[in-house]
């Protein structure tokens, strides 16, 4: 049975400069991308889904399928939120540039002197750890065993994040630390991102979500939020779906309607816990207004006339600062061959990580709960892609001939000809 969907094209532009070129899709054209996209959501048997294609720096094409409450029968639509797991790094490293900016934090000095605690390898305590490390995976600290135990009680038990990371720390683990020194090794982890945070809130003096909410998403007039109680309408988020034995099972943002208790606590500090508010993932936001915060990159830290980084800064987090030459990283299966502060980068390696053929693309990643999210981009065609789904009946598998998951490779393959043509059309390609 075919699932309901969606479908919506604006003619507005979300890039702050006017297209010298655009195009529009005709009636036919539309209906035919439509159907494509379609047949990708009934092959992968998905609860929801929200797409954005954008080419020469505007929306090419915009649809929404499926549900965001399988219970309730609520269609996904443009005001959709979906917790977008990792692509909340890209957020994280932005709050913190802009705070490297005013001189407040510099990336490549010791961390431990903005925590006010000893953060060090055990194997290694002459390397300073750094942000810069942090941001770009290479600190030498990994996620360990009871990482996940600290996240589900940190809130309840109002933790310090030092209990984590410092030897005497009740949730401290030896594999907390690769035996690769700060500095050799490439290996993706979620805990240092509490790290970043904390220091955030240290040297802003605000506390993480607040810090984003007003340096970040207010400036650029977007509903996004790391503090889910602050989400003004509690209905718009995406319930985020597994299935067991065949029944669609609820897995995060089940609020019934009701916005949950706040985490913050009466007496927390600021930088005692930049893990509370989820700077590694648990951002809200819509796939429209996440192109927002794609569009922010790909036009160099200024939208709509409002700068919120420097273009340095972009320049600086795009960079690859690390490129897998065959021993100095953990790849994922060929997904991550290069990274720049917070940022993924695709190479277009054989059977590895290719988005769009012709191409290589900056951007990130989102894996949690049932959730798949891709946010990417580039500069040559000005070109850029949102998808989020919020689950699909059975596990994600690997594609064939990829590193991404099939259904994303399935979005790709199937949004790549009408990108081709859109560019033809404005004169980009021939």
């Amino acid at each position: 049975m075919r699932i309901s969907f969606l479908f919506i094209f604006f003619g507005f532009l979300l890039s702050c400069e006017e297209s010298p070129h655009s195009y529009v899709f005709s009636t036919e054209e539309k209906a035919q991308i439509t159907n494509s996209l379609q047949n990708v959501f009934d092959k992968n048997e998905m609860m929801g889904m929200s797409l954005i294609l954008l080419s020469n720096g505007q929306v090419a094409w915009e649809g929404y399928f499926g549900k965001a409450n399988h219970t309730l029968d609520v269609p996904v639509d443009h005001n959709t939120m979906y917790r977008v797991a990792s692509i909340a790094k890209v957020v994280t490293t932005t709050a913190l540039l802009q705070l490297v900016e005013r001189e407040l934090v510099s990336l490549d000095r010791d961390v431990s002197d903005y925590l006010g605690w000893t953060l060090e390898h055990p194997k290694f305590p002459e390397i300073p750890i750094t942000l810069k490390l942090i941001l770009n995976h290479r600190s030498g600290i990994q996620d360990g065993e009871k990482y996940r135990d600290f996240a589900d009680d940190m809130t309840q038990d109002r933790l310090d994040i030092r209990e984590l990371f410092q030897p005497s720390g009740a949730y401290y683990t030896e594999d907390m630390f690769m035996k690769y020194a700060p500095g050799e090794y490439f290996s993706y982890a979620n805990s240092t991102w509490g790290i970043v945070a904390s220091v955030i809130e240290k040297v802003s003096g605000q506390r993480f979500d607040a810090y984003c909410r007003t340096n970040i998403f207010e400036p650029l007039g977007i509903s996004a939020e790391f503090n889910v109680t602050a989400i003004k309408n509690i209905e718009s988020l995406a319930i985020l779906y597994r299935t067991a034995d065949g029944k669609w099972t609820a897995q995060k943002d089940d609020y019934k309607e009701e916005k949950p208790a706040s985490k913050a606590y009466p007496e927390y500090k600021l930088g005692q816990n930049g893990l509370l508010f989820g700077p590694q993932g648990d951002l809200r936001i819509s796939a429209r207004d996440l192109s927002v915060i794609l569009l922010l990159l790909q036009q160099k830290g200024s939208y709509n006339k409002v700068e919120i980084l420097e273009e340095d800064s972009v320049n600086l987090m795009l960079e690859s600062h690390w490129q897998y030459n065959g021993s100095n990283g953990n790849t994922w299966d060929n997904l991550f061959r290069s990274y720049g502060l917070g940022i993924h980068q695709s190479t277009n390696a054989p059977s590895g990580d290719i988005i769009f053929p012709d191409r290589q693309m900056l951007g990130h990643l989102g894996l949690a709960y049932g959730l798949v999210a891709t946010m990417f981009f580039d500069f040559e065609y000005n070109s850029g892609l949102v998808f989020i789904t919020n689950g699909k009946k059975g596990p994600f598998e690997i594609a064939e001939n990829s590193a991404f998951f099939q259904v994303e490779a399935d979005v790709f393959e199937a949004l790549f000809p009408y990108l081709k043509q859109y560019e033809r059309a404005i004169g980009l390609v021939d």
